[in-house]
Formats: structure tokens, sequence, C-alpha cells
């Protein structure tokens, strides 16, 4: 591989390349009038006591407040830049693999490596020195300021200003030519290492060897086929997926740079600070917390919109009923009473961990409850136990099916058995099988389950036009009321079932 011109010792300068010289073109000439500056008054400061603050004190801390502001936009433009470059990224290392030589000599993949660790000292070595300049003339201006605090305040901010943008240019650059050379280091080295260690069937290469890369040996395949309409089907149907692929991830990468760009832009407007608000809607819970952070004037109204929610669903569950199987709940015609039993794996709400993720839910239900139950015989029912692998099945003579899921077979057992005692149905068959063998993702492990609330439906006849109807084809209207059931003491508003 060539090294280039910078890497062999040549320094090439152009002064219209320079950041600093499209910045000036950009902003048009600006003159600096010293005889007006050294005839105007210093402007000073006072302390509390009367004493003169120096302005080259106001100069240092206006420049450390720019170098703060500094270090923010470089990374703002550094997550920017990735955005925009990531697929560039992928997009060049997709072709250096497929023309990749890969009976190349060791030593001409080290070669390589070499070579693009010097590129990245030749940029840094340029970024190094560019900025060196920059801050030694920045802050040669500011020690002048003890001596000549006008003008060489003026030449001082003219410097710190200039500066940044040519300093935050060199830095782009750095990134750019960084990216480049280390993720192309990156893919020789790892399969130089690969060699080495003689894994994957590679070995290390000493002796030169017909050149092998993977668009010859696709472009050598594609021309074995005999028939040439197929042959041509085949090359130009290769190239419009590959041009399709790199295409559309262009597509996606502009999509999510002119969504960071958007939303950079609106986080820059005038809507106040950016702050965090803790809002605990029950004091009685004082876990269940909601997390508001954004500008002053975005929250003010989320705020009241949080609370108004709380208000409205509070002492309700949206998506309970949803995420049931929808057989259960319409099509079991003849079933006029259900109730549904929720376990969560905590004790008490917000029914999340942490780290924000939905805690384990566990859902049973017991089919035509008994009439007249009281909240304690359903929280001794529902008490907590260990759910697991195990799976307790019992028929029952109304023709329904209980299912419960313990840590062993005694626990699974000893719940259907606790569940049951809520039923109007008496037990026919009972069997508890194991599961040997699941998806990893989606085993069963032991776990703590405690009893949440539980719903209870009930099917009242109506002769409203506007009720459901059952298979008999009669009409009814359903009841459903939630009952607490992760208190330590009943809820004084609940009443027996009927």
């Amino acid at each position: 591989m060539p090294i280039p011109a910078w890497a062999a010792g040549g320094i090439k300068l152009t002064r219209q390349a320079m950041a600093s010289r499209q910045v000036r073109v950009f902003l048009g000439e600006r003159n600096i009038d010293i005889f007006t500056s050294l005839t105007q008054p210093e402007p000073t400061r006072t302390n509390p006591d009367g004493s003169i603050v120096p302005s080259f004190l106001n100069g240092a801390w206006r420049l450390a407040r720019r170098l703060g502001g500094f270090v923010l936009r470089v990374a703002s433009a550094a997550v920017g830049w990735l955005l925009r470059n990531l697929w560039d990224l992928l997009v060049d290392a997709y072709f250096e693999i497929i023309n990749f030589d890969f009976n190349q000599l060791d030593s001409d993949i080290q070669t390589a490596i070499n070579a693009n660790n010097l590129q990245i000292f030749g940029a840094l070595g340029q970024f190094a020195g560019s900025s060196l300049v920059w801050i030694a003339s920045a802050g040669l201006a500011a020690g002048l300021t003890l001596k000549f605090p006008v003008i060489a305040g003026k030449v001082f901010m003219a410097l710190a200003e200039e500066g940044s943008d040519e300093i935050r240019g060199q830095l782009v650059g750095l990134i750019q030519v960084s990216g480049y050379a280390m993720s192309r280091s990156l893919l020789l080295s790892s399969f130089l290492t690969l060699r080495r260690l003689r894994l994957f069937g590679l070995a290390p290469v000493t002796e030169r060897r017909e050149p092998w890369t993977i668009a010859e040996a696709v472009e050598e395949r594609v021309q074995r086929i005999e028939s040439n309409a197929l042959r041509i089907f085949v090359e130009n149907f290769l190239e419009g997926v590959e041009e399709a692929v790199i295409e559309a991830g262009y597509v996606v990468s502009y999509a999510i740079d002119d969504y960071y760009q958007a939303a950079k832009y609106a986080s820059q407007s005038q809507l106040g600070k950016e702050r965090a608000v803790v809002i605990t809607p029950n004091e009685e819970l004082r876990g269940e917390t909601v997390v508001l952070s954004g500008k002053t004037e975005i929250l003010k109204p989320q705020i009241q919109q949080t609370l108004a929610t709380h208000r409205l669903i509070h002492n309700r569950d949206v998506g309970e009923i949803v995420g049931q199987p929808a057989e259960d709940w319409y099509r079991a015609g003849v079933q006029r009473r259900k109730l549904t039993i929720i376990f969560k794996s905590k004790s008490e709400p917000p029914w999340r961990t942490a780290s924000g993720e939905q805690v384990k839910t566990v859902t049973y239900t017991i089919p035509e409850p008994k009439r007249g139950l009281n909240w304690q015989e359903i929280k001794l029912a529902a008490r907590l136990y260990d759910w697991g692998k195990y799976r307790a099945t019992a028929n029952l003579d109304n023709g329904r099916q209980m299912a419960v899921y313990g840590a062993s077979e005694a626990e699974a057992e000893r719940k259907l058995r606790e569940l049951l005692t809520l039923s109007t149905g008496e037990l026919i068959t009972l069997s508890v099988t194991e599961e040997k063998d699941r998806n990893i993702a989606l085993r069963k492990d032991p776990q703590r389950m405690y009893p949440a609330f539980a719903y209870l439906l009930v099917r009242r006849p109506t002769t409203s036009i506007t009720g459901n109807t059952d298979l008999t084809g009669q009409r009814f209207r359903d009841e459903k009321t939630r009952i607490d059931l992760w208190p330590t003491v009943e809820p004084p508003d609940f009443t027996p079932t009927l």
C-alpha cells in the first residue's frame, strides 16, 4: 500500500482550505479600529468592597465559559457525525472485505496496519500543532491584557473565536481519518490474529500465493453459468441487490440524522431551562412516582395531564382484559361468572423494577366462583407462592379446567387446591407435569409471586339492544369489578362478591 505524501514527510498547506479562511469569507472582512480602541475608556467592574476587578479576569471568565460551550459543541458534533457517517463506515468495511486478498502475506497485512497507524499519527500531529498555535496565541494575548488591556482583549477574543472554529474543524477531521483508519486496521488485525491462532482453518501465510477475493470468487462463479440469459440475470440481480441495500441504508441514515438535527434544534428553543420533576400522585404509595424531564414550558402541561390521568385510571387497569385470550372472555357463552387473579413478582405497586422494566405477571382464572366471597377468603387462597416449571391441571365437573404453575410438584398442587376453594366446581382429576425442555428465553425459573389484584366478571341478563349475545341467543351485560389484593388489610370499599 503506498504511503500518503504527508506520512512520507511532505507537508502541504493550502490557504483557501483552512477553516479560518472559509469562516472569514463567510463573515466578510472585519476591521479593528486601533485608534478608536485606544481612546475609548477601559470598562471596569467593581467588587462589593469597591475595588476594581481587572478586565483580563473578565476575559478569562468568558474564555472558560466559551471552552465549556466548545466542549459541548464538539460532543454534539461528534454525535451528529456518527449518525451521518456510520453507514459510510459500514459500506467501506463491506467493500474492504469483499475486495480483500485473503491470500496475501502476513507481512503485507502488517505493513498495511502500520500505514494506517501512521495515517492516524499524522492527523493527530496536525490537530496538535494547529491547536497548540491557537491556544498559545490566545494565551499570549491574554497575558498582554495586563499591559494593553483594550487592544489585547480584543485580539484575545478574536483569537478565541477564530481558534475554536479552527480547532473544531481539525478535531472533526481527526475523527474522520482515525475512524476510517482504525476500522480498517481492526479488520486487518482481526484477520491476522485468526491466522496466527490457526482458527477457522486459517494459517500464517509466508509464501506468496495467487490472490483470492470474495468479489472475484463470486464473479468467477457467475461467469461459469452456461446460459447467457441466466448469467446476465444473475449479474444484474446481484448488482441491483447491492445498490439497493446501500441506498436504503443511506436513506435510513439520513432520516435518523434529520430527526436528530430537528430534535437538537427544538431543544434550543426558548422554552425555559431543562428540568426534571418527580411526581408522587398518591401520598400513601411513596414508591409510586412519575419522573418527567424536559423544558420548563413543556413540563407544565405534562404535569397537569399526568395528575389528571392518574386520577382517572388509578383504580383501573387498562390492559388486563385486552391481554387475555379472546376466547376466554367472549366465546364462553354459558359461563356467567369468572374470577381472574393476577400475581406479580413484586409485593406492592408500582409494578416495575428499579430499572423501569415490567415485573413478572402470572394470571389464573377461577371458573364459576362462589357467591358471597369476602376479601379474606380471596386473599387467603391467593397468598404468595413460588412459581416455576411444574404445571398442575385440574378437570372440574362443570366441564372447565384450571391450571397452575409452581416451582415444585407439591407447590403447584397446593396452589391449585387453594384457588379451587373459590370455585363452585368439584375436582374430578388432577395431574402434575414438568417441562423437560424449553427455549432458554422462555424457561420458567423459580420465582416468588405475590397477589396483586383480581377481576370479577359477572354477565347479567339484559333487555337492552346494546348488550352482548351469547351462544344461546340471550343478551347480557358485563359487570367487571377490581379487587386489590396487595394491601395487608381489607380495602374499606370492598363488598362481598354477588
